[in-house]
């Protein structure tokens, strides 16, 4: 008797996949170069260990098996440096997509944010970012820092050719991979605003709030030999071999404080290798929001005794930072990894002016007369330091007590957000140094599980605090902020709205 046809088991049709490439160079400055993240450090005097870039392409393939051209592709992209100038950004941006044929919408290029890492000046013909004032602060500030002398220069140069390679070489390593998820918690990092004498200082404050997720994702490859029968999920025997493994946490790359003038990646370098050591792939880490959040362990002056080791601290944080992300790599939930889809949205982030004319006054006078003490002290790297910091703090409040008396008005922020959604997965950028609070919800309100933050991404717009840090002051809201207090909110509000529009 014949069997019947129509009882026959009928094969599955092709589904799309998603296909991933990663890449990494070795982007070490030259010894003499001025390091960035502390004012008036002199010049670099050493290597301790590489700066790399890392480049993860993503596409999502066909169910015929075609990858898709490369304007349908995704280029994310992770550097140990503190952050690119935006007249950098976008050249750097152009050289990657005229190389790789990769729109620059759909490049994001995160910053690990290390303070051991070279000066990256703008150039002094760029015209782009802000208006003709703030253009000159940026000139002023990088001929301060070392970044106009001809070892930086060079060096910006070359590293827009170097990533565009990265990005190539990634793209031409494009193969079908299958996504797996996790999250854990490590307390790496401690809320840096700690009060003293009644006010807001750079300390330690183990009461804060502190953001200690770590989000996983791990790429495998899934074009080897089926799965294991019987392997429990999320084993990464599971596919041949991981492709690579995207660790997101939230903490300034600071370990080593003020003195040093080693290059060094600080904890993030040391995480990746045992990532890669343990879980096997390239490990990339994308730094978070970490704007009040410094390691909990730190190379500290009161440190400097005999037999003390300075590279202890970023050694022992890399180590269980790492620690934990081999732990929740190896036991990753498989996830959707489809659709892949990306959305982006420039703000323009309304310029910080005083609460009121009388307390604009009071700032620049008590600005004036720091001015006058740091003119009487003796030359050091610290008074360098302080006296920079200074005339950029003095520079900017003179000019929001003008627009607040009725002046030229500020000319606003601006800066791009960004969402990438892989499948069950998310990513939320910003180019701020955005305070966890807000990381911290926008990951909890995600229509995303596995949703990561990563702040210092595309641009550098400085600290965007909460609404309740304003009144506090301390150094990230009194120094280093350029925008209102419902800056943090519309970070916020626009990462969800852009993270919604990809579901």
């Amino acid at each position: 008797m014949a069997a019947d046809p129509s009882s026959s088991p009928v094969p599955a049709a092709p589904q799309p996949t998603l296909a991933a490439g990663v890449a990494r160079v070795v982007i070490t400055p030259p010894v003499g170069i001025h390091l960035t993240g502390y004012a008036g450090r002199p010049p670099s005097i050493g290597i301790h260990d590489d700066l790399t870039a890392t480049a993860l392409v993503l596409a999502e393939r066909g169910a015929d098996g075609q990858d898709p051209p490369a304007a349908g592709r995704v280029a994310l992209l992770a550097l140990d440096v503190l952050y690119l100038p935006p007249g950098q950004l976008r050249k750097i941006k152009q050289r990657i997509a005229e190389a790789s044929g990769i729109p620059a919408e759909r490049i994001l290029i995160n910053c690990s944010h290390t303070h051991f890492g070279p000066v990256i000046g703008e150039d002094p013909d760029d015209a782009s970012g802000g208006d003709g004032r703030e253009r000159q602060d940026r000139r002023e500030e990088g001929l301060r820092e070392g970044g106009q002398e001809l070892v930086a220069v060079a060096y910006r140069e070359a590293l827009a050719h170097h990533l565009a390679g990265l990005v190539g070489l990634a793209n031409e390593r494009v193969r079908p991979v299958a996504l797996s998820a996790g999250r854990g918690s490590v307390k790496v990092g401690i809320n840096r605003r700690e009060w003293k004498d009644g006010r807001v200082i750079l300390g330690q404050n183990p009461e804060g709030v502190l953001d200690s997720e770590v989000i996983v994702w791990r790429f495998d490859a899934a074009d080897g030999p089926p799965v294991d029968p019987g392997a429990p999920p999320g084993w990464v025997h599971r596919a041949p071999e991981p492709v690579a493994v995207v660790v997101n946490y939230a903490c300034h790359g600071t370990s080593l404080a003020s003195r040093m003038r080693l290059i060094s990646a600080d904890f993030p370098g040391v995480m990746r290798e045992v990532v890669e050591r343990l879980v096997g792939g390239t490990a990339l880490f994308l730094q978070g929001a970490a704007g009040n959040i410094n390691p909990a362990l730190v190379n500290r002056p009161a440190d400097d005794v005999p037999g003390w080791d300075p590279w202890e601290s970023p050694l022992r944080s890399g180590r269980a930072l790492g620690a934990e992300a081999v732990r929740v790599a190896l036991q990753a939930t498989p996830i959707a990894a489809l659709p892949l889809r990306v959305a982006r949205e420039t703000l323009d982030l309304p310029g910080m002016l005083p609460v009121s004319v009388e307390a604009g006054r009071a700032r620049i006078a008590q600005l004036e007369a720091a001015a006058e003490r740091l003119a009487q002290q003796p030359e050091s790297p610290s008074t360098a330091g302080q006296r920079q910091w200074n005339v950029r703090t003095l520079r900017r409040a003179r000019r929001a007590l003008e627009a607040l008396e009725g002046g030229e008005p500020l000319p606003p922020i601006t800066g791009d957000v960004a969402a990438l959604r892989i499948g069950d997965a998310a990513l939320a950028t910003n180019p701020s140094e955005l305070f966890c609070e807000i990381g911290m919800a926008i990951k909890q309100a995600s229509p995303f599980p596995y949703t990561a933050v990563a702040a210092y991404t595309d641009g550098a717009v400085g600290y965007i605090p909460t609404r309740a840090a304003y009144p506090e002051g301390g150094y990230e809201v009194d120094r280093a902020c350029r925008v209102n207090p419902e800056a943090g909110d519309m970070v916020h509000d626009t990462s969800l709205s852009l993270l919604r529009s990809l579901r």
